[in-house]
């Protein structure tokens, strides 16, 4: 059997579709290890998983000012030369006798890790990072179908959507290279050319075209064609497993009475939470979520998350304020969901057969708001600095009086329960280390 390491940075959603990973690897005896930001210890010993803690804790760093500028669609660097060159000389120590390392898209620093320890790489990314025509990086969904390019304008628009990929990595490459090149000279590793690991002709054989592993449904976004071979689709991962008659096993979750009397005292409530992220003025943001109920006729669970989204006043008795509870448990209680529109609450909505609504605040989050309006589960996709309460309420509105969204989810639902990403990207992995003849 394999070491095999997981390296992850981020909040508890970059975390999450990994765990059930991490967890199946070591159920098939494979020994494992989470080298992770100090922020997800709690959840790593919960879940009986070897942790090391990397320095940099994003709940703090998303609450910094340039957190909150970067929650706001700014270009700003969050993770500065100090921290990064702490977060790889911190990995690096945990590296010894690594058979394979998993890195996740705000760690493909992890390459540099894999090169110093001669082991392989595999990258498992919840979004799509590879070039692709159909789309721009982080402006999918592309076209069910797209036409063949043979207008002059469709060749140039799709050799556009390549480049931007091109040019995210290299600017993010150059952004940390003097950090990265300096790691290396100490490491004994030969400088990389100035465009990065792209560029060099002299990649070690394990690296030379490491798997990419998508965690999205292809019923979801679809494997764009012009992927290399290296790049798959794998499906969705979760911790909480199917049963044999495809439904999710039940939490062992215990609600708060007066959560379970909220529940039973009226029709399906709405849930708006936001997770990790974080709003200049939360009490703003969660007075117009009540608001927006409100307007809407519609019960309402807050979760104010760790950007803390609640009014200063009181709330209504029609709006139950939530701290924690496992998705599993309370998304088959709702009539829809708000939230912003990250990967991980994408697909667990999906999962549950739930429409809901996207407050986007950054990054992928507006593309995986209109992938479910293209899917019919959403009627709109909202960007925070123009939200409203009555834009919000429209699309409550929608939810709760037009079937079509919630026949849509149920349908989805159903596709998306006869497919196992775990168990795909477990088999990809193992693939990968009988390869290399590990084992």
């Amino acid at each position: 059997m394999a070491t095999i390491r997981l390296l992850s940075v981020g909040s508890r959603g970059d975390l999450q579709p990994y765990l059930a990973i991490l967890l199946e690897l070591q159920r098939r005896g494979h020994a494992i290890q989470l080298i992770g930001s100090v922020n997800f210890e709690a959840i790593a010993t919960a879940h009986a998983i070897p942790f090391v803690p990397l320095p940099g804790d994003y709940r703090q760093l998303l609450a910094s000012k340039q957190g909150l500028e970067l929650l706001r669609g700014k270009p700003v660097k969050l993770v500065s030369k100090q921290l990064l060159e702490a977060m790889l000389t911190t990995a690096a120590a945990a590296m010894a006798g690594t058979d394979l390392l998993l890195v996740t898209p705000l760690a493909l620093w992890g390459y540099h890790l894999a090169e110093a320890e001669g082991c392989p790489l595999m990258v498992l990314s919840p979004i799509p990072i590879i070039a692709t025509g159909d789309f721009a990086f982080l402006q999918f969904p592309g076209p069910a179908d797209p036409p063949p390019p043979r207008r002059i304008g469709q060749r140039l628009r799709r050799r556009l959507n390549r480049l931007s990929y091109h040019s995210v990595s290299l600017l993010k490459w150059r952004q940390d290279s003097g950090v990265i090149q300096a790691w290396r000279r100490n490491r004994g590793l030969a400088p990389l050319p100035w465009g990065g690991a792209r560029s060099r002709r002299d990649a070690p054989a394990q690296l030379a075209h490491p798997a990419v592993l998508h965690l999205f449904s292809p019923r979801v976004l679809a494997r764009p064609a012009d992927w290399q071979a290296s790049a798959s689709v794998a499906g969705y991962c979760f911790l909480e497993s199917p049963s044999a008659t495809d439904e999710i096993r039940a939490s062992s979750y215990q609600p708060a009475d007066d959560l379970r009397e909220f529940l039973d005292s009226g029709d399906r409530p709405f849930h708006a939470g936001f997770g990790s992220m974080m709003a200049r003025d939360p009490a703003a943001l969660g007075s117009l979520l009540v608001e927006a109920a409100r307007i809407a006729g519609q019960r309402l669970i807050l979760s104010p998350g760790w950007g803390r989204i609640v009014p200063r006043t009181a709330l209504p008795a029609s709006v139950y304020l939530l701290e924690e509870c496992p998705h599993s448990w309370l998304f088959p209680q709702l009539k829809g969901a708000i939230h912003h529109g990250g990967a991980g609450t994408t697909a667990t909505t999906l999962r549950h057969g739930l429409p809901s609504t996207v407050v986007a605040f950054f990054a992928d989050q507006p593309a995986w708001g209109r992938t479910l309006e293209r899917l019919g589960v959403s009627p709109a996709t909202h960007r925070l600095p123009t939200l409203n309460a009555e834009t919000l309420a429209l699309s409550m509105g929608a939810i709760a009086d037009n079937p079509s969204f919630r026949i849509r989810a149920q349908e989805l639902r159903q596709m998306l329960a006869g497919e196992d990403g775990v168990a795909n990207v477990v088999a990809a992995i193992e693939a990968q280390l009988i390869k290399d003849g590990i084992i």
